[in-house]
């Protein structure tokens, strides 16, 4: 597959072959016939490195070429191989190629998740540079549309939209962002099974706040965001405007290439979906959709809502455009398909709560926290009854459905229940906390004091004090709030941290809390602020930490697979290294100490969890029962059983003394974030987006 784009030498714009001049800054192109010259590129027969034998190239684009070979040290493991082209560069443009080139390998290198390809390693042999990663087997989107007519029924769609949110998530979410700038067709690769991988990181940058502008302008005609050609610097939801264009071309069959920046409306699909659909094309990068989690979480919306509508069997007609007609199907597949060109009824658009009808003022009021001591207060409308879906049940299940709670209006990244096990405190991308009772799914309070600061993303984390009076959230510009969980009102405000907050736990006496950064650990006192002591990281990023019970030890895992222990003192201000041990095969993303004290619970990124011996350093037990990295656990209060989850979807209950699974949740989850069993050990709360579900606890063996 050769690649039919022609690259500006002006701003480094894709344009196509055919083009006279640039789409973007309107430049004449230059264009290249093919010549032998003396940097040949690596020939199919030759042996690079004296371990990659080179099979065949696969395709060839604007920095250079790929092939793919087999690695003959490892029985003939097929890899790709990138290797950078300098050809007609003077040298200048062949130092940026080079800096390009790399800059991508460290990218990669840095990256792992299920829809990135890995890298193996990056070398320079006879002048020229390679990157060695997976050899994914299968077709790009472009080719995959070609073959298809154009477009795609909605169950692929949908999935292919889905893993791509997924991985643009992980991007967005790096400690530096990484903006992809290039999403298109030919930068998705299928497997035959339907995996996804996003491919070429050759223009992928780090965002940096308060740069003001990128370097230089990249992008793909069509599938570029408008401020990828301007002064401003690109932000991540430019790549959700991509994503937005691949969706709207899958759907409609229009090449966006042909008509940059221009996108008709799709008569017959769902008007909830075209309401997605231009929201993630506002040419205003202020008025679109920010966040990748929230066009992940409607398009899960739309998908249940209109299942209907969007059946695999309909086909969605595309809008009159001049290009050759297809081929006319079969009488009888017309005649069918005929009965659902109808428009469909306007849906409500999912980011539009319902509007509850006016009620009197429940007895717990909301307040807003603002400059004011004194807040105002403001009564909160009796949410609207929430109906509660039955779970599909299976023989194993013995539990039921205590609630479902569903009052965030974006994705649910924390859930700590009160001492009592009476209530919840559930926080997310919404930038609200909103403690709600069990028993109805009704909401009693909602804290709002992170709504105010225009940097907040999102809370990161909510924590309930040990004895329930107070609770104190994070938000992911690294402040953390502490106020009175009846009054609401904000006691404390801690800002010492200088980066985003991953973590933050109360210590089992309530007299402290400890807040981790990417590159500190903090133990604070919560009802003034003043800081008790403070940790540097010691290796690469912390994210997570637990407390253990007794209050003398704290476990932190790192980015990389290493726990470290530190004992220590908070009344002497007393802190000491007590050990460090790894059992992740990479980065720790969880640890949990067991309630008893005796053991450590550390989930990593590797898709497994392992458990330790305290007291002993012993290793225990090892759980694999997940097929993604693990995102949430939490023991059972008697320290006898662990729930976890991870990227997968699944929950797994099962036996930390040999890793045997004794329980999996019968439903079919979305990712679940964050997940926490109950004090009393009755029920279990895991946050599937922005709904929380509250289930029994099955009794286990």
């Amino acid at each position: 597959m050769l690649s039919a784009e022609l690259f500006c030498a002006n701003c480094g714009a894709a344009n196509q072959s055919q083009d006279t001049y640039c789409f973007a800054c309107h430049q004449p192109l230059q264009h290249t016939t093919t010549t032998t010259t003396t940097t040949t590129p690596a020939q199919t027969t030759h042996l690079l490195r004296q371990r990659y034998q080179l099979l065949e190239r696969l395709g060839q684009g604007g920095m250079g070429s790929v092939y793919k070979a087999e690695d003959i040290e490892l029985g003939n493991r097929p890899v790709a191989i990138k290797e950078l082209s300098q050809k007609g560069l003077n040298q200048q443009e062949s130092q940026e190629a080079e800096e390009s080139f790399k800059h991508e390998a460290l990218l990669l290198a840095g990256l792992m998740h299920p829809n990135l390809p890995r890298i193996y390693e990056n070398f320079s042999e006879a002048g020229r540079w390679y990157l060695v990663m997976d050899f994914i087997e299968g077709e790009t989107l472009e080719d995959y549309l070609a073959r298809r007519g154009g477009q795609l029924p909605w169950s692929e769609i949908y999935e292919i939209c889905i893993q791509l949110c997924s991985v643009l998530q992980y991007l967005h979410t790096r400690p530096t962002p990484i903006v992809f700038r290039d999403l298109k067709p030919l930068n998705v690769m299928l497997t035959p099974n339907r995996q996804v991988y996003l491919i070429d990181f050759g223009i992928a940058r780090l965002f940096k706040p308060g740069q003001a502008h990128d370097t230089i302008a990249f992008g793909s005609p069509g599938y570029a965001a408008p401020e990828q050609y301007g002064k401003a610097q690109t932000r991540p939801n430019a790549d959700i405007y991509s994503l937005g264009a691949m969706l709207h071309q899958m759907l409609s069959g229009i090449d966006p290439a042909t008509n940059p920046f221009a996108f008709s409306k799709i008569p017959g699909i769902p008007a909830s979906l075209q309401a997605l659909l231009d929201k993630m094309l506002d040419m205003n990068a202020g008025q679109r959709i920010a966040y990748v989690e929230m066009v992940q979480e409607q398009l899960r919306r739309i998908n249940t809502q209109n299942s209907s509508l969007l059946s695999p069997s309909i086909q969605t007609p595309a809008p009159t455009i001049k290009r050759p007609a297809p081929t006319p199907a079969p009488a009888s597949n017309r005649a069918s398909s005929r009965s659902v060109i109808y428009p469909p009824a306007p849906l409500p658009t999912p980011s539009t709560p319902p509007q509850a009808a006016p009620v009197s003022p429940v007895s717990t009021p909301i307040y807003i926290p603002g400059a004011s001591k004194q807040p105002s207060v403001i009564y909160p409308p009796a949410p609207a009854p929430v109906s509660i879906p039955q779970l599909p049940v299976d023989t194993s299940y013995r539990g039921k459905l205590i609630c479902h709670y569903q009052g965030h209006m974006g994705v649910v990244t924390s859930i700590a229940w009160s001492p009592d096990s009476k209530q919840i405190a559930s926080a997310g991308y919404d930038k609200t906390v909103q403690i709600w009772d069990i028993k109805d799914g009704q909401l009693r309070a909602l804290y709002a004091g992170n709504q105010a600061n225009k940097k907040t993303r999102c809370i990161e984390a909510v924590v309930w004090s040990p004895n329930g009076k107070l609770l104190a959230c994070v938000s992911n510009d690294g402040i953390v709030q502490v106020w009175d969980s009846q009054s609401l009102q904000t006691k404390t405000t801690y800002k010492l941290h200088k980066t985003g907050v991953h973590a933050l736990v109360w210590s089992p006496d309530g007299s402290a809390l400890a807040s981790a950064s990417d590159d500190k650990l903090s133990i604070w006192n919560p009802t003034n602020g003043t800081t008790i002591l403070e940790r540097e990281a010691t290796y690469r990023q912390i994210q997570t930490v637990s407390w253990s019970s007794d209050n003398s030890y704290l476990a932190i895992g790192y980015q990389e697979p290493t726990i470290e222990i530190i004992r220590i003192s908070l009344k002497d201000k007393l802190q000491q290294l007590e050990t460090i041990y790894t059992g992740n095969k990479s980065g720790v993303t969880s640890i949990a100490w067991s309630p008893d004290g005796k053991y450590i619970a550390s989930g990593g990124s590797d898709k497994t969890v392992q458990v330790w011996e305290f007291a002993t350093r012993k290793h225990i037990s090892t759980y694999a029962g997940h097929s993604g990295a693990i995102y949430a656990l939490s023991w059972s209060p008697d320290s006898q059983s662990i729930v976890s989850s991870s990227a997968d979807g699944k929950i797994q209950i099962w036996d930390p003394s040999n890793g045997k699974t004794l329980f999996t949740h019968p439903s079919a989850n979305p990712t679940i974030y964050a997940l926490s069993w109950s004090p009393d050990g009755k029920d279990i709360a895991s946050a599937a987006h922005s709904s929380v579900i509250v289930w029994e606890a099955p009794d286990t063996p």
